[in-house]
């Protein structure tokens, strides 16, 4: 498994690349479905195989897309359901760490650009390895945009190491981003 890129080149890759633009309510509910019935059926047709050069091969599937919306779900993330494939085969690796049980498993942040409704935002992806299997795809969160211009550091130390016990909700996203933003 290779290496993350300087955090001044991740950097630079999420603040000057334009995006993958998402369409908006591709995966709702409807009269075929709920929206979590849906997004499964979306998976199913486009469930893949994806190599990285640095990662190998990551298995993105329904099994993904159910965990991913079982930690929670808005209109938001399930617009962002349909780029994932490119992200997770484009974005950039900004975290590799050990399961924070002792598990033998390895768990890999990617990061990119999008646009959601006219902004840029971070779609932030997690794959899970377990030792000896493919990569596989874990969870995904749509992150605004930090301030770049923000001062000074709210990381709290834990929040950058996913052996710690992992935080709810964005946080660790959120904080592994601003750890970026303050790159001078």
């Amino acid at each position: 498994m290779a290496g993350i890129e300087s955090k001044e080149l991740i950097k630079e890759y999420l603040l000057n690349n334009n995006g993958i633009i998402l369409k908006t309510n591709v995966i709702k509910a409807d009269h075929d479905g709920t929206a979590i019935e849906n997004a499964r059926k979306w998976a199913e047709q486009n469930k893949q195989i994806i190599f990285r050069e640095d990662i190998g091969n990551v298995i993105f599937n329904v099994s993904g897309v159910k965990d991913s919306l079982s930690h929670g779900f808005g209109q938001k993330k399930l617009d962002a359901i349909p780029a994932l494939p490119v992200v997770i085969k484009t974005g950039k690796i900004v975290c590799i760490s050990s399961d924070f049980d002792g598990k033998p498993k390895k768990y890999i942040i990617i990061m990119a650009p999008i646009i959601y409704e006219n902004r840029k935002n971070i779609l932030a992806v997690r794959l899970v390895k377990n030792v000896g299997d493919n990569n596989r795809f874990y969870v995904h969160e749509v992150i605004g945009m930090p301030d770049k211009n923000k001062k000074g550091n709210t990381i709290r130390p834990s929040a950058l190491d996913l052996t710690a016990h992992p935080q709810g909700g964005t946080a660790l996203y959120l904080n592994i981003l601003q750890d970026i933003w303050n790159v001078q």
